[in-house]
């Protein structure tokens, strides 16, 4: 059934509890609003067979823009170029990727797809996959749906689900760590232990980021997309003089565990013992959050506005923290 969609209307379209809902555009033939149980989203048909394509989820796109896209599709309907091989869109999506996005997660999307055998889009098994993989696999086929190497993606409805990981490493066991030696691995594993930062703001770190008593991380690396801060303290003897030249994760984790007799556990679990042992340390939680760059605390407006940066405390929560490392190592 057909009906004039508008602002109000789609705002007020029920969601169905399970399955999907479509409302076709009463003044747009072929246009209309998909609803699901969590979302509302544009959509054209087009072309002899009905091709449909989504064109994106309502309110980030407003039905103007929605019904403007719909309309250069079916005024000229894109032709879809299926003769490209799996192994070629991967290769063309990972130079893309590489050219606007960071390098770790060019590195992640690489890993993740690796290993997928097929000889076009269309026969890529969509059976249960890790979720790093699946998650992969998604922003791929988007990426070829944009190029119009194909006009679906498989695995568009499928939930990415990392399991929620609550591994805390005791007293014990950070102590049987820090006694591994094996630069510069060794050294990269007491940095994370002693500043709870994430492996790949160590791995990076650059000497030119220390200026007066303080690393100064670039946006660049960070997960959050901001700069961040953290004062030195103790832990100044482990940083480099010069970059960190290592690359070989997966050998010397495997070495660092046998020699430890400690495997069940991944090097982000260190950042896990580091805040809960600053709860057990009594440090106010916003400023373990402002050195480990979680910041949920003082996030919304307040985020805007208060530009403090709590170095002084976040110097003191450090000492601390040292003073308990001392005491158990």
């Amino acid at each position: 059934m057909r009906q004039n969609l508008t602002e109000v209307s789609i705002r007020n379209l029920p969601l169905p509890a399970k399955g999907n809902s479509k409302h076709m555009d009463a003044a747009l033939p072929g246009f209309g609003v998909r609803c699901t149980a969590n979302s509302k989203s544009f959509f054209v048909m087009y072309g002899q067979d009905r091709k449909l394509r989504t064109l994106g989820k309502w309110p980030n796109l407003t039905l103007k823009d929605a019904r403007s896209a719909a309309h250069l599709i079916l005024a000229k309907p894109p032709s879809v170029r299926r003769s490209i091989s799996f192994s070629d869109a991967r290769r063309e999506f990972l130079d893309d990727c590489a050219a606007r996005l960071r390098k770790s997660t060019v590195d992640r999307y690489f890993y993740a797809l690796r290993d997928i055998s097929a000889s076009s889009l269309d026969n890529v098994s969509t059976a249960e996959t890790d979720p790093t993989t699946l998650k992969a696999l998604k922003a791929f086929y988007n990426w070829c749906i944009d190029q119009q190497y194909t006009d679906r993606n498989p695995f568009l409805r499928r939930k990415v689900i990392f399991p929620v990981r609550d591994r805390l490493l005791t007293d014990d066991e950070i102590a049987a760590i820090w006694q591994y030696e094996h630069t510069p691995y060794s050294n990269i594993v007491k940095l994370l232990i002693l500043t709870g930062q994430r492996r790949n703001q160590i791995w990076q770190y650059q000497p030119d980021w220390l200026r007066d008593g303080v690393i100064t991380f670039p946006a660049s690396i960070m997960k959050s997309n901001r700069q961040h801060t953290l004062p030195v303290t103790g832990y100044d003897e482990y940083l480099p003089d010069e970059p960190f030249l290592f690359n070989s994760w997966s050998k010397a984790k495997v070495r660092m565990d046998a020699h430890t007799d400690i495997s069940d556990f991944v090097l982000h679990d260190i950042r896990r013992y580091f805040s809960s042992t600053m709860a057990r340390l009594n440090v106010p939680l916003h400023v373990t959050e402002q050195i480990i760059d979680h910041r949920s605390q003082v996030s919304g407006v307040a985020a805007i506005y208060n530009l403090y940066t709590y170095l002084p405390e976040m110097r003191e929560a450090l000492s601390v923290y040292e003073t308990h490392l001392r005491s158990i190592i």
